[in-house]
């Protein structure tokens, strides 16, 4: 008898222990199920690499354009806008502008695939029409390859919520050297400014610096705007402790899986994995990974060690399966509960590690829903 039972605990810790691991490849619908989740249909699918602030609306782009009102914070609402021809890669604004990098492609004869082609630079006034930035290489149209070598273009942005410290930046990164190592400020369909190596005015070597960095082994990828600075990072993912009444005095930006800051306030914590993208709140900095979503509280600006447990649903949605591309807190004066909060994910592979191809899209918390969804 004693031996059944035996038995009979083995066979049911065997069968908790396959739950647990199944629970935890599918995590996603699972959890909405035991919390009565339902997810509503995203509005806006596919990769989304920025979302970004231009006067007083939200921009982010899939391939098309999407906008909607700093105020308009509820699900629905986001509205498809004009946009240049092609594939809209990524967006950036400053004070007066908003730009966007394009891709053009076209169809390989052999095997159907998509080919690029060329990357565009265009900027608007208004969100809707569209004009070519004329004042960086080959006037706005940049050759995917020249020389049979890559030229890699990367558009960025302060995205700062105080409008006068809203600035863009372009950088062209090319072993050719007729293209070469180049970083502009954009201003309407040119540039304030141009570093370029082997100039007098030449890009950073450095992580952090106050001039872009663009060399062959490293490159700028986002910037933030702090006291009269623009700070700029090897990381997509950097953001400051910037609110709608407090100028900024602390930027945090990623190093890897480390998490940094500077200025009022310098030292780093490590992360989950590779930081992707940033964003703070009053009572905690979100960090965007390699691996999903976590947080870390904030004491005075400054981060503590990764927080186990994010509120409601948020490590469900955005889970260890994918990549946290782009993170917009609406109002970073807010408890992290108390603030809309959008972000966007993609996972790499084929999905067989249980990511599901339709949570690629835009995501975002409502305070009055008290959970994630697709937006």
């Amino acid at each position: 008898m004693k031996l059944l039972k035996a038995k009979k605990l083995v066979l049911a810790s065997l069968a908790a222990v396959a739950v647990a691991l199944v629970s935890g490849c599918q995590d996603v619908i699972y959890w909405n199920i035991r919390k009565e989740v339902t997810l509503k249909d995203a509005n806006i699918k596919s990769d989304i690499r920025s979302i970004i602030r231009f006067k007083d609306q939200f921009y982010c782009a899939n391939g098309n354009i999407y906008r909607k009102s700093n105020t308009s914070n509820s699900y629905g609402t986001w509205s498809k806008t004009g946009a240049p021809s092609g594939q809209v890669i990524k967006l950036a604004a400053d004070s007066n502008y908003i730009y966007a990098l394009v891709g053009i492609s076209k169809d390989s004869s052999k095997d159907g695939e998509n080919i690029p082609v060329r990357r565009e630079l265009w900027y608007s006034r208004d969100g809707s029409s569209w004009s070519k930035v004329t004042g960086v290489y080959g006037s706005g149209d940049i050759p995917y390859t020249v020389g049979g070598k890559t030229v890699e273009t990367i558009l960025f942005c302060t995205n700062a919520i105080d409008q006068s410290k809203r600035k863009a930046y372009f950088i062209l990164r090319s072993e050719n050297t007729s293209v070469g190592y180049v970083a502009y400020q954009l201003n309407e369909n040119s540039a304030d400014e141009k570093w370029e190596k082997g100039t007098t005015n030449e890009p950073s070597v450095s992580n952090a610096d106050t001039k872009p960095c663009c060399n062959k082994d490293k490159v700028s990828q986002s910037c933030v705007a702090v006291g009269n600075d623009v700070r700029f990072f090897w990381s997509t993912g950097s953001c400051t402790n910037e609110s709608s009444s407090v100028a900024a005095t602390i930027y945090y930006y990623g190093d890897g899986s480390t998490l940094r800051w500077g200025g009022a306030k310098t030292n780093s914590v490590g992360a989950k994995a590779g930081i992707l993208s940033l964003g703070v709140t009053k009572d905690y900095i979100l960090v965007g990974t390699s691996s999903g979503i976590t947080h870390h509280p904030l004491t005075e600006g400054v981060p503590g060690s990764r927080a186990s447990n994010m509120p409601y649903n948020a490590e469900a949605t955005l889970s260890a399966q994918y990549n946290i591309l782009s993170i917009l807190v609406v109002n970073p004066e807010k408890n992290e509960t108390e603030t809309a909060i959008y972000a966007s994910q993609n996972y790499t592979g084929n999905g067989s590690n249980s990511a599901q191809f339709d949570h690629i899209c835009m995501w975002a918390y409502y305070p009055e829903r008290h959970e994630w969804n697709r937006d």
